[in-house]
């Protein structure tokens, strides 16, 4: 836990706020991945009601912003290594299909309290005897959150009304780590060299001014 949490950190740190070859890298992938997200063909004998469809389809993804969701998923998923998207029911949408989905950041499934070492149960998610998940456990609020303090109660989400994104480069692999782990000390080292580059450059132009 406490590695996947380092490096949730380390990544964060480079893509956000300290390297923005890094952001802009990921900004692209998320972006050209997702794009203006996606579209639905709806391919039925009466072409009228296939139609019918396809404008429904696109007023429920409007109204549900799934393209910039989807973005957003996408960007944590190389960052965080993981994502989490809750499906759940909006009756404040002014759609006939009220289905909606939310995005959970990676830190929020947790398993409150030291239950972690339990064989069948990895850090948030609860598993069968054949490794599919039965239970995930999403604390009520964020950890980061400041209203957090003190506060450790969750709340235990079928897996069927949760999608769980990342991506698997070992057996038995249950939870991600970020996509580019293996760039993050070489963003580093980018950054030291641009800084070194620039103090360079100020040395050398402040010695060719007149005395």
């Amino acid at each position: 836990i406490e590695v996947r949490r380092r490096l949730r950190s380390r990544a964060r740190y480079e893509c956000h706020q300290a390297n923005s070859f890094a952001n802009g890298i990921c900004q692209t992938l998320a972006n050209d991945t997702i794009s203006t997200g996606p579209t639905l063909q709806a391919i039925h004998p009466i072409r009228e009601l296939a139609r019918f469809i396809e404008i429904e389809w696109r007023k429920w993804a409007r109204a549900v912003r799934l393209a910039s969701k989807l973005r957003t998923a996408r960007l944590s998923k190389v960052i965080d290594g993981e994502i989490f998207i809750l499906k759940s029911t909006n009756n404040r949408l002014r759609t006939p299909v009220r289905l909606d989905i939310k995005l959970v950041e990676a830190d929020q499934i947790s398993t409150p309290g030291f239950a972690d070492g339990l064989p069948n149960q990895v850090d948030g998610i609860e598993f069968d005897k054949w490794g599919q998940p039965t239970v995930y456990h999403m604390l009520k609020t964020h950890p980061g959150d400041i209203w957090a303090l003190g506060s450790w109660q969750k709340d235990d989400i079928d897996p069927d009304d949760m999608i769980h994104m990342f991506r698997v480069t070992r057996p038995g692999q249950v939870r991600g780590v970020p996509e580019i782990t293996p760039a993050l000390p070489l963003f580093a080292y980018l950054r030291r060299w641009t800084l070194a580059t620039i103090a360079a450059s100020e040395t050398a132009a402040n010695s060719d001014l007149p005395r």
